[in-house]
């Protein structure tokens, strides 16, 4: 390898770590905070690590103190609604509409599209790349196990996985309601919101 070769090298590796890299998480950071002002409501304290993509933010609702991971991706027109105190894997994603595929003018589905409201009760843990299906009502305090495919409502303080999730077993009521009774919640109070690790001031 020649000199110039070494030089070229060498002038790129700067370029791209004093400027390149920094504009680029400016970006992303932006672009999460745009999403973030046009929500529907948007509660104190919320983590967001981008990339992430919301479907419908006119129509989605975040609650106190929502962690949110790389890679959520919401799809469709449909409403969301997410709690307090809710936490997301890497690479979730949730769909808020289906094509109309039952009784179609055309095969294997027509134009129209079917939005479904999602919602997702406080205290629930989204486990990395789960897929949420529109309609789908997840309680309280339930835990979706990484990898999940949830096709139906989940009760409060189930944990369910697989393809499609299936319950797996009850959590500690007991151990459950005496942590809500004394407002104990990891990493919280939080005042301010986190975005892409940065404190951020947004309208709420």
């Amino acid at each position: 390898m020649s000199s110039f070769q070494n030089v070229e090298q060498f002038v790129f590796r700067v370029l791209r770590k004093a400027i390149l890299r920094p504009v680029a998480q400016w970006r992303s950071r932006l672009e999460v905070i745009e999403q973030l002002e046009g929500l529907k409501r948007l509660g104190r304290g919320v983590v967001v690590n981008g990339p992430v993509e919301f479907g419908n933010p006119a129509a989605t609702e975040l609650g106190d103190d929502v962690c949110i991971n790389p890679g959520l991706r919401v799809r469709g027109e449909g409403g969301l609604r997410i709690g307090s105190h809710v936490h997301f894997g890497i690479d979730v994603e949730i769909l808020t509409s289906n094509h109309n595929y039952n009784r179609p003018a055309r095969l294997p589905y027509d134009e129209v599209r079917l939005a479904e409201d999602v919602e997702i009760g406080d205290c629930t843990w989204v486990g990395d790349r789960v897929v949420i299906v529109p309609g789908v009502k997840i309680g309280e305090g339930a835990v979706l196990a990484a990898g999940a495919v949830v096709v139906r409502d989940v009760p409060p303080l189930t944990v369910v996985g697989g393809a499609p999730a299936k319950a797996l077993r009850e959590r500690d009521q007991e151990a459950y309601r005496k942590l809500r009774e004394s407002n104990t919640y990891l990493g919280w109070p939080r005042e301010h919101h986190l975005i892409n690790g940065r404190r951020a001031v947004l309208p709420r």
